[in-house]
């Protein structure tokens, strides 16, 4: 069967709020991207704005934006928290970004609304998926103090830091060297490194939590465009019943100053599971 005028999809909307966040090139946003456009959903029966004429109200409606993305993305992290109780927001969103999809119903790349190829600033890690979060091998925790240690990075001091944030130490203080490149340690499941010019090279490191009861070894694939020399050590990891969290770095080194930011991905794989994170580098 040969089906005519298909549509590509999903495809991402033109009013879709995309990244990079502004003055904050070290932490790479959106996270992810979830069905928004054109989604039907029940209505309230009381609300006759979308009534016909001598009609009763519709009991279901058509509508597009942020309000119809979110519960696509709360669905999914309800379902894992009801599963793994016991797992941190931040543990569910690591779930999250690094089983999302980033292919669409033909199999090709995601697209923007323009048909141009979908970045991370358009997508984040992908497009959510409703059961993989479920199973994702590993998770990147990002605790507390990576908050605070970001609001330290973005020029914040003690003090301020103190009078928004209540689980801190009385003795905290930022560190005299805080920048908005250590913002790139944040142990977070993407990966934003900023100001990289030719022929140098940075390092950041990661943490990532084996959620799986059996031994496993994840070996790390780099995808990145070839001005970029991408370096990850260890490139494997083994984990056991005894060992269930590691550590690794990664290294960008830029052979070529490029005008336009640069992306591309890291992706743990084991027998069982792939556990992907975008990354972005830029020279500014």
């Amino acid at each position: 069967m040969v089906v005519q005028n298909y549509k590509l999809a999903p495809v991402v909307g033109y009013f879709s709020s995309r990244g990079p966040t502004y003055g904050i090139k070290n932490l790479l946003k959106p996270d992810i991207a979830s069905p928004g456009v054109a989604i039907l959903a029940a209505w309230p029966s009381n609300d006759k704005r979308e009534a016909l004429p001598d009609r009763e109200p519709p009991l279901f409606n058509i509508l597009s934006g942020t309000s119809m993305s979110c519960p696509h993305v709360s669905g999914p992290a309800a379902t894992v928290k009801s599963q793994h109780p016991n797992w941190s927001p931040s543990a569910i969103r690591s779930a999250i970004m690094t089983t999302a999809i980033q292919i669409n119903n033909l199999h090709a790349p995601l697209t923007t609304n323009t048909g141009s190829k979908a970045t991370p600033y358009d997508i984040g890690a992908g497009e959510i998926s409703l059961s993989h979060p479920l199973q994702p091998g590993l998770v990147y925790e990002t605790e507390t103090i990576d908050y605070i240690q970001f609001r330290c990075n973005i020029g914040y001091d003690a003090t301020k830091i103190k009078s928004i944030a209540l689980d801190i130490p009385k003795n905290f203080s930022c560190s005299s060297d805080s920048s908005s490149d250590l913002i790139s340690n944040m142990n977070y499941p993407s990966i934003a490194v900023s100001k990289l010019k030719e022929n140098e090279s940075k390092t950041v490191s990661r943490s990532v939590t084996n959620i799986d009861e059996e031994d496993s070894t994840y070996t790390a694939a780099v995808e990145a465009p070839a001005s970029i020399n991408v370096q990850v050590v260890p490139n494997k990891l083994h984990f056991t019943k005894d060992v269930k969290k590691l550590s690794f770095q990664v290294t960008f080194k830029l052979s070529k100053t490029s005008e336009e930011d640069l992306f591309g991905s890291i992706t743990w794989t084991s027998e069982k599971y792939k556990v992907r994170s975008p990354f972005v580098v830029s020279s500014v």
